[in-house]
């Protein structure tokens, strides 16, 4: 019959030093991992503040145009109004002050 003995100190010693020395090759080559990693997660950030930057001025670029826009829409139907007047105010002449007159020449 054989009875189980227990591993040796020497061997159990041996045994973690591998596992130790496995565990630190994997941690330095994640450790590379991580970063490239984090060196994307920094160039990402910087794209996303630039875009929002970017996005943030053509924003007010394009506000700034509609109200310019507005304002000039505004002169242009003052000035188109004025224009229909003045036109209304030439045909009454023509045809007699809006009485169905005949048109003078």
């Amino acid at each position: 019959m054989m009875t189980n003995q227990p591993e040796s100190i020497q061997s159990r010693l041996t045994r973690l030093e591998t596992l130790f020395t496995n565990i630190g090759e994997t941690v330095v080559g994640q450790s590379d991992t991580i970063d490239v990693l984090v060196a994307n997660i920094n160039q990402l950030t910087e794209n996303l503040n630039n875009l929002s930057e970017q996005t943030n001025r053509n924003i007010n670029n394009l506000a700034e145009q509609a109200a310019q826009d507005r304002q000039q829409a505004a002169i242009d139907r003052q000035a188109w109004q004025t224009e229909i007047n003045r036109i209304w105010q030439y045909l009454e002449r023509q045809t007699g002050n809006g009485r169905g007159g005949e048109p003078t020449t």
